[in-house]
């Protein structure tokens, strides 16, 4: 039953112009002016934010030329055209791309057919596109809808990707139906070196070592990597706290994000303890690469890209398989 929906158009955080979306079983904050940031998402039963927020950055406007590792305050950001900073066509483009420190604007905020929905749009600095941005609540369920639309004369290609950052526990494994892991970047031996493939989870390290990558490292581990998941076989992955029971899961559709782009933080980028796991378009993220590998996306003039993702929570008794099966 879910008798309890709510919109706040005219909340704030940090000062700034927030929106609050809240049924009897999540809260989602979202802040239209930083990129349309999901910058809370709070399984209500549990009071347990799964996303991870900067504890030294907190949330504000910057320009799109900023580093980011600057102005990052954490939460769940979008990626398009590139993630990686590339130049391309003739044009800089700057790391995590145009979405995530644009400005949108608030279409629509309203409760309808016992969903909170906020819409929101905006179009970007660099390519000749529209983006739009709808966010709802429905049940135990959060669904993101994106549409890119190609406003210019000429054809954009573009890679897409979604951030979420996430909230590590002791004990959180990854759950992702994936048959092969790529290293893309590595602070050391322990998570492999650029450019190894092995067999998902089991990383083979020299003299017989092996890093399970599933299972999410704490502080001590004093590291980071980047590493890709491909020959998924499902579209979607989990994080699950096996201490706790709980997890957070999420879906996307297999034939647009064929890849997975995993950023896991161990204390050895910036001090930061972070998970990310982000369904892309495109191998590698970085625009200029997914091009030469003819793995990128193009929008002709006119034509519009659209995807949508999906996330819920759960609990021991109510396994992993199940909560994916809400998402469907």
């Amino acid at each position: 039953m879910n008798d309890h929906v709510t919109v706040q158009p005219d909340s704030r955080i940090n000062g700034i112009p927030s929106i609050v979306l809240e049924n009897d079983f999540l809260r989602a904050s979202i802040i239209p002016e930083i990129g349309g940031k999901i910058y809370e998402l709070t399984w209500k039963r549990l009071d347990w934010n799964v996303l991870w927020q900067n504890p030294r950055v907190p949330p504000q406007p910057f320009p799109t030329e900023a580093a980011i590792g600057d102005y990052w305050s954490g939460g769940w950001d979008d990626i398009f055209p590139t993630c990686d900073a590339c130049e391309f066509g003739g044009l800089r483009y700057p790391a995590l791309g145009e979405l995530h420190q644009a400005r949108f604007s608030v279409d629509d905020v309203r409760v309808a057919n016992g969903e909170a929905v906020a819409s929101l749009s905006t179009y970007t600095p660099i390519s000749s596109v529209q983006a739009r941005k709808t966010v709802i609540l429905a049940g135990s369920i959060l669904r993101v809808q994106h549409e890119i639309t190609n406003l210019g004369p000429l054809p954009v290609d573009f890679l897409w990707g979604t951030h979420p950052a996430f909230k590590p526990a002791p004990g959180m494994v990854l759950h992702i139906p994936g048959k092969t892991g790529i290293v893309a970047q590595s602070s050391g031996p322990q998570f492999g070196s650029a450019g190894q493939r092995y067999d998902w989870p089991t990383l083979n390290l020299a003299g017989g070592q092996i890093t399970d990558m599933s299972t999410v490292y704490g502080m001590d581990a004093k590291g980071f990597c980047g590493h890709y998941v491909t020959d998924l076989q499902e579209g979607w992955y989990a994080l699950e706290d096996t201490e706790t029971g709980r997890a957070v899961a999420v879906s996307f559709p297999l034939e647009t994000c064929p890849y997975l782009w995993l950023w896991m933080g161990y204390g050895g980028w910036r001090g930061h303890w972070v998970v990310i796991v982000e369904p892309y378009t495109s191998y590698p993220v970085h625009l200029a690469d997914a091009v030469r590998r003819n793995s990128h996306r193009r929008i002709e003039p006119g034509e519009t890209f659209s995807v949508e993702i999906r996330a819920t929570c759960s609990k021991t008794p109510e396994t992993v398989a199940n909560a994916v099966s809400r998402l469907k």
